[in-house]
């Protein structure tokens, strides 16, 4: 198995020296690589409790169970709905404590519910006022089959000392760092293994991996604006995507997260200070997404996940527990002179964009920025992370069938980037629906290969007949949102601090 060294970090420091405990070099591997970035990168407040339940696998297996059981029945209890009802559903089960509001002691009058609302962020009120009354029976279902599951999760620590239970419970609130923990357990047993040993040197150990990595982190953000300043059409290509991600998924997005919670403005009211930096003091006044916002963001209201219990929404297709704002999925807010940058693009983002052939039509200077940007950050370091992981995992799956070197980088990869796309759009536009033709993919390339001059050359090529199976059909990967740790508002709060402004074009 291949041996991990995570950016520059000088791990022979870092090794425990007791003769029966682990080294890094002999223990972790590749595979336990995002998970462990992820572990380093939580405040202490979560990484001691986390720390305290690797030293009990046994629970961490036990709890993953009943998740998946839970989780399951929840899904169950609410497939008859439409994905938009169901969005409200996981919504409702966000916040602690409502749906046991909403359901005690009998079925609610508008104005209990809107009473119960009154405290609750502004775009969900409605939405608790509606399903108190219209959905009150399958309320009932749900808070059962939630403290259900609390019940037999009491009873997996029952016998357990008080300090586990309190870090289990703990992390029960903090959803992403307990499926990290469970989805990784050669990692989670080496991490708790040391802990025992060396709780002091451990702990150093994961410092020094956060530390070096925000340090290169911060150093791929500069070289990613970078190089978006340096092509310009690459960068409008990207702001144009971005727009069209927002509108493709931002029904199924709650914007709670960035409301003001005392009076519901979605971005900071400014009333405070003589800053004027508002849309109207630019070009953009008539562009919506520039227009009446003030900056930056607000990130003093607190982001609620998913719960552990009821998991994320199953259409995401890979671990998604914080419903983030639409500008943390983009790596950037519009601000009054342009894009601000403070991350890189989500794994979320990437893999919308790179498996929509629409996308690579329409923007193929950025899909050639993206596929640079990647090559030029490769290495150990890298192949782990989610944004990189989205790229490489396209690359991959597109290579196979096409010309050897159809991706290289040159001056016209950009343009065989489009040709790739008007491609897989035209034969899915032409091979389903209701006037679909029953053709394959080499024969639809022979009756039309001259629209595909760099794509004809496999045409007689058996792999190239494969149906190309995409991210969504596959079992979810095992990391959460890019850079790891990147979880509640302080963690946001101080990236708004430190971004800088770039200038939209």
């Amino acid at each position: 198995m291949r041996r991990i060294f995570l950016a520059s970090v000088s791990f022979s420091s870092l090794f425990v020296n007791a003769q029966n405990e682990p080294r890094l070099d002999k223990d972790f591997t590749a595979d336990d690589s995002t998970a462990l970035l992820t572990v380093a990168s939580y405040p202490d407040s979560i990484r001691t409790p986390a720390l305290l339940a690797c030293q009990n696998p046994e629970v961490l297996v036990n709890t993953e169970a009943l998740q998946k059981s839970t989780s399951e029945s929840f899904r169950n209890a609410v497939s008859n709905y439409t994905q938009t009802e169901q969005q409200k559903f996981w919504d409702l089960s966000r916040y602690p404590s409502l749906i046991t509001k909403m359901t005690s002691d009998g079925k609610k009058s508008k104005e209990e519910l809107e009473t119960i609302a009154a405290v609750y962020p502004k775009n969900m009120q409605s939405t608790i006022v509606e399903y108190g009354r219209k959905h009150y029976e399958k309320l009932v279902e749900i808070n059962k089959l939630y403290a259900n599951s609390q019940t037999e999760f009491n009873n997996v620590v029952s016998t357990y000392p008080a300090p586990v239970k309190d870090a289990f419970n703990k992390l029960l609130a903090t959803p992403d760092a307990l499926n990290t923990l469970s989805s990784n357990l050669h990692l989670s047993v080496i991490l708790g293994n040391m802990y025992v040993a060396n709780p002091k040197q451990t702990k150093a150990m994961l410092d020094s991996i956060k530390n070096e990595h925000a340090k290169q982190t911060a150093k791929d953000l500069e070289d990613w604006k970078a190089g978006l300043e340096k092509d310009p059409q690459a960068k409008q290509e990207l702001e144009d995507a971005s727009k069209k991600f927002i509108k493709e998924n931002n029904s199924n997005t709650s914007d709670d997260v960035y409301r003001n919670p005392a009076t519901d403005d979605v971005y900071n009211n400014g009333s405070n200070n003589n800053n004027n930096n508002t849309a109207t003091n630019n070009n953009n006044v008539n562009d919506p997404y520039y227009n009446n916002y003030n900056y930056p963001p607000n990130m003093n209201y607190p982001i609620q996940p998913y719960p552990y219990w009821f998991g994320y929404p199953w259409w995401y297709t890979f671990p998604y527990w914080y419903p983030y704002p639409f500008w943390f999925n983009l790596g950037f807010y519009w601000g009054p002179f342009g894009m601000t940058f403070w991350g890189l693009p989500s794994p979320f983002f990437m893999n919308w964009y790179l498996f929509s052939p629409y996308n690579h039509y329409y923007y193929p200077h950025f899909s050639n920025y993206a596929l640079g940007y990647n090559s030029a950050h490769y290495g150990p370091r890298y192949e782990r992370t989610g944004f990189n992981h989205e790229i490489n995992n396209w690359a991959r799956t597109n290579e196979r069938g096409l010309p050897q070197g159809y991706l290289k980088a040159d001056p016209q990869r950009a343009d065989r980037i489009k040709e790739l796309g008007k491609f897989e759009m035209d034969y899915h536009n032409n091979t389903k629906g209701l006037f679909g033709k029953n053709i394959s993919r080499p024969e639809f390339l022979q009756n039309n290969k001259s629209y595909y001059p760099h794509i004809s050359p496999v045409i007689n090529q058996p792999h190239f007949n494969q149906p190309i199976n995409y991210p969504h059909q596959q079992a979810p990967q095992r990391f959460n949102m890019d850079a790891p740790g990147t979880r509640g508002s302080n963690f946001m709060e101080n990236m708004m601090r430190q971004s800088t402004m770039g200038h939209r074009r």
